[in-house]
């Protein structure tokens, strides 16, 4: 149901809803349009196995960045949390910002760095499984990703740009600690752009509904490789000019892309929850190699039916 669903309003939309740089939008619209057509078709056959959805949504923010998303789960043969096949289609759209030096070492100002803006989207689509083991849950997904970082004015250097299609694989972990603790761990690899990312939260609920505790995330990509690693690849090289006028390569400061770390609440739904996290970010996208610290805020809606 779920593939013929996504596939009756992607053949509607066709190639503008791809071409758009409200892709979040559309995706917001698709998850609606599935969640619609499912609660139309609630009433099962008394022998047929109940099929059962999640639908979710957030967003994100922080001073340079902001991202808004939404997906779909389906579980067609079993209940969402017993072992089983999982389809899944996710999605967003999103922009941040950075500045640089220029890259042309005898630009007349090296000291006045180079303001850039860029716009991201991404699509997923998975088939996946979900296994048990005592208190802990693993879930496995995999399949087609598509990314696309769009940045203004024109970065000769930026590595994750344009668009790009790749095979994404997803594994997510959840762990029952004792009566009121647990524990998750999400991590996710996709060749397009290759965009890596881990998150992981402890829990502890305070209420038999109410939980809080800590998270950790990181996200790394192409373009933050080359600043992880003194790679010898010509297109990973970014030079800049310090102060005393000597030539340096931005990537050799072994850096880290994108890493955050901060706190969470998590209110359980009878079928769903709503979690709101606040924290510190930090990222590297400064010429000197100085890490930049600004706060952010993330909330996720999700539902099950």
């Amino acid at each position: 149901m779920l593939v013929v669903c996504v596939m009756s309003v992607l053949r509607r939309a066709g190639r503008r809803l791809w071409g758009s740089r409200h892709l979040g939008a559309g995706l917001l619209g698709l998850a609606a349009l599935c969640a619609s057509h499912v609660s139309s078709a609630t009433d099962l056959e008394p022998t047929e196995k109940p099929r059962e959805w999640q639908v979710w949504t957030g967003a994100d923010a922080s001073d340079n960045v902001w991202l808004l998303y939404t997906g779909v789960t389906m579980s067609p043969w079993s209940r969402m949390h017993e072992e089983g096949l999982k389809l899944r289609a996710s999605g967003g759209y999103g922009e941040y910002k950075y500045r640089k030096a220029p890259d042309d070492p005898d630009f007349p100002d090296p000291e006045r760095p180079l303001g850039f803006h860029a716009r991201m989207h991404y699509a997923d689509f998975f088939v996946g499984y979900l296994m048990r083991f005592g208190e802990l849950t693993a879930k496995a997904f995999v399949g087609p990703s598509i990314i696309s970082h769009d940045i203004s004015p024109f970065d000769q250097w930026a590595i994750a740009y344009g668009d790009e299609i790749g095979v994404k694989g997803v594994l997510e972990f959840w762990l029952n600690i004792g009566e009121r603790g647990w524990g998750s761990l999400d991590l996710s690899w996709s060749s397009a752009h290759e965009t890596r990312s881990v998150r992981s939260r402890v829990g502890y609920r305070v209420w038999s509904n109410i939980s809080v505790g800590i998270e950790a995330a990181l996200n790394v990509d192409a373009q933050g490789e080359c600043r992880m690693k003194a790679g010898d690849r010509l297109r990973c090289r970014h030079p800049y000019v310090d102060e005393d006028g000597r030539l340096y390569d931005a990537h050799r400061s072994n850096l880290l892309d994108y890493g955050r770390a901060g706190g969470f609440i998590r209110y359980e739904l009878e079928r769903g929850e709503l979690s709101l996290s606040v924290g510190a970010l930090g990222d590297k996208f400064s010429r000197d190699g100085k890490t930049e610290i600004s706060p952010y805020a993330t909330i996720n809606w999700l539902s099950q039916f």
